[in-house]
């Protein structure tokens, strides 16, 4: 499957920073020049795909979407 080099990006930081799962407004964090708006649509875009799962969480008092990456088997 073909990702391009922003899911990449951050997959990877999904993955090796926030052990498979975060919201986006952390991950936004730790990515440079994108907005929070990109980095919800990047991580969006991985779920039809099939490499994370969505889940509204209570942070605070707001519900947020968290992703997990969704382990594969080799």
């Amino acid at each position: 499957m073909k990702l391009t080099e922003k899911q990449e990006n951050i997959l990877t930081i999904l993955k090796e920073q926030f052990n498979g799962s975060a919201f986006a407004e952390d991950v936004v964090e730790k990515v440079e020049g994108l907005t929070i708006q990109s980095v919800r649509a990047t991580l969006s875009s991985l779920a039809p795909k099939g490499l994370v799962s969505k889940a509204k969480e209570a942070r605070g008092d707001k519900m947020y979407t968290k992703y997990t990456v969704i382990a594969k088997e080799n």
